[in-house]
């Protein structure tokens, strides 16, 4: 059995769904202004980013989704879009978290829950990925309104800034490739891509593609970057998802879907993306074989997080203007249940 840990901004509760029954089962007290939600490894624990001044991680049991310890962090808050400002080492032992007010990344010992190092950042880190080795954390420092960019590379043996790398303008997510060779950078008013080059720490490419980049998802296989153009500043060019080609760093295909596309996932299998349109209401199921929407799919309203579940039996929405969740079953495509849950749903995370 696995559940859906639901982060909602607008409540001090964290909501629990059982995937079986596509029911709430629970909603945990972990402090207002969640920002996001991430699981261990092994789906032992969960991990909820509460925002303010300062901000704190709660730790949850998902055995008996019982809180085991909160940890205070830097100062947090809610830049109003969907970041990434928490991530784990794939060997569960590190947290870190990006203090977006205070301007710096907070080391969280999962062992016992301490914070064991504070590391200065340049101005507004707000995205945070992790080298597949453990070694390096990557972080987007970025602001929107402030042309300045920059991507800090940490160490995590000494948790010490080895790089500083610039990259475009008001950047936003990354993600780092699964053999760990390049990291790939949404600069949201450049309208491309910085590709990073983890062994030597330099920008080794830029990739022009649609109007406002702002979400990308890496597929399982390594070969190919899907990027959503959400075009919410630009009048053309946007509303589009761009494939780039990871081995001459091309974009062969740009595939039409909903109105501001905000965030996408893609299946494990590789078969499939799905992508949030954010002001559609809607989700585009593009499949990769052929880069076509084959199905267009009607959620809540406001539709901004997404994850599937590890079978790709199911895919969750959190649709933030009407506080559920969808759940869509990937044979059908098609809603099979809209679960209530807390206020604007704005983080989703599913055990293994």
């Amino acid at each position: 059995m696995s559940f859906v840990y639901v982060g909602n901004s607008g409540r001090n509760n964290a909501s629990v769904i059982d995937t079986k029954e596509n029911r709430l089962i629970s909603n945990i007290l972990v402090g207002n202004d969640q920002l996001a939600t991430i699981l261990s490894p092994n789906g032992q624990y969960a991990y909820i980013l509460s925002g303010g001044t300062p901000g704190h991680v709660t730790a949850i049991d998902t055995k008996d989704h019982r809180v085991i310890a909160q940890i205070q962090v830097g100062s947090v808050s809610f830049p109003s879009l969907p970041t990434v400002p928490m991530a784990i080492t794939h060997n569960g032992q590190w947290i870190y978290v990006a203090n977006s007010d205070s301007n710096t990344l907070t080391v969280i010992d999962t062992k016992d829950y301490r914070v064991v190092a504070t590391v200065q950042l340049n101005a507004f880190p707000q995205y945070i990925a992790v080298t597949p080795d453990d070694q390096f954390f990557y972080v987007v420092n970025t602001s929107f309104g402030l042309s300045f960019a920059s991507v800090t590379v940490i160490e995590t043996k000494r948790n010490q800034v080895i790089s500083t790398i610039p990259v475009g303008e008001e950047a936003t997510n990354i993600s780092i490739t699964p053999d760990g060779r390049y990291a790939y950078v949404c600069n949201f008013s450049s309208n491309n891509l910085s590709v990073i080059d983890i062994k030597t720490k330099k920008a080794i490419s830029t990739v022009s593609v649609g109007s406002n980049p702002f979400a990308l998802a890496i597929t399982a296989d390594g070969q190919y970057v899907y990027v959503a153009n959400s075009q919410i500043v630009s009048g053309s060019g946007g509303n589009t998802v761009s494939v780039i080609e990871i081995k001459t760093n091309q974009v062969i295909s740009t595939v039409g879907v909903g109105a501001c596309p905000f965030s996408l996932a893609i299946t494990a299998d590789g078969q499939y993306v799905y992508v949030v349109n954010l002001d559609g209401n809607s989700v585009s199921v593009i499949e990769t074989r052929t880069n076509q929407v084959i199905s267009t799919i009607r959620v809540g309203l406001l539709p901004f997080a997404i994850a599937i579940t590890a079978e790709d039996h199911y895919v969750y929405v959190g649709n933030v203007n009407d506080n559920t969740v969808s759940a869509i079953e990937i044979k059908t495509n098609q809603v099979i249940s809209t679960i209530a849950v807390g206020l604007s749903p704005i983080a989703l995370a599913i055990t293994p």
